[in-house]
């Protein structure tokens, strides 16, 4: 057997995955500068890097490149839409919606994929350890102290985190916009899900968000048309696509 023909047989024998290992731009502490890394064939080879070991993984976001590119023009088509409805109102209510776009103009995102990174969850099995295969960026850092505030509030941006503080209890210290839903708020958490919180006083109920999470105020529901609907969602969306701060 030729040297050749030798070398060809055992490329039939080399894993895909390993041939198509992923690169990874990983932000640590808010740096704005990458350390890369090549040959990650698996989630489990990033994670388990030992330069990541005192990372805070509840709050990492992972991101694949082109859907980054997706994410990025959702958002642009997203401030559109708010600049267009805005044209459509006068007063509070313009003031009100261009509140909230210079807030998403300001919004980080990227193509976030939604998978677990704690280490022992990915190392369970093939399921929690998908192969990486593209261009990936990655930001991990410290555990958070603050909460933040977006939408149709007064004073939106970050406050500090308060353990059992509920979100009706970090509403009450602004108030909302017009237009705003009163009745619920939404809970962005750090990894993405999110959850209602019903804030009025009728409906009332204890639930808390972890440090790094988003409370979120959007549109009050109408009965005439969905697209308020459409764009609480659309913006949801944004905000579980955030790069962490």
């Amino acid at each position: 057997m030729t040297i050749r023909t030798l070398a060809a047989v055992m490329a039939l024998f080399i894993s895909p995955l390993a041939l198509a290992a992923g690169t990874v731009d990983v932000y640590i502490n808010g740096a704005t500068q990458a350390k890369t890394l090549t040959d990650a064939a698996h989630l489990a080879d990033l994670v388990g890097q030992p330069r990541l070991a005192n990372s805070w993984w509840p709050a990492a976001v992972i991101a694949e490149k082109q859907a980054t590119v997706v994410a990025q023009q959702q958002k642009k088509e997203l401030l559109a839409q708010l600049a267009a409805l805005a044209a459509e109102e006068d007063g509070d209510d313009a003031a009100a919606i261009n509140a909230v776009q210079q807030q998403l103009q300001a919004l980080n995102v990227t193509g976030r994929q939604f998978v677990s990174l704690d280490p022992d969850r990915v190392r369970l099995g093939r399921r929690a350890n998908p192969p990486l295969e593209g261009h990936y960026s990655l930001w991990v850092g410290k555990p958070p102290s603050t909460v933040r505030v977006f939408g149709l509030v007064s004073r939106p941006g970050s406050v500090a985190f308060t353990p059992g503080k509920p979100v009706a209890d970090y509403l009450d210290e602004m108030s909302v916009l017009s237009g705003a839903d009163r009745s619920d708020a939404w809970i962005v958490y750090p990894d993405g899900r999110t959850e209602k919180a019903p804030v009025a006083y009728w409906n009332k109920r204890h639930v808390e968000p972890m440090p790094g999470s988003i409370i979120f105020v959007g549109f009050a529901d109408s009965l005439w048309t969905k697209k308020y609907a459409d764009l609480n969602a659309a913006l949801l969306r944004a905000l579980a696509q955030r790069i962490p701060e």
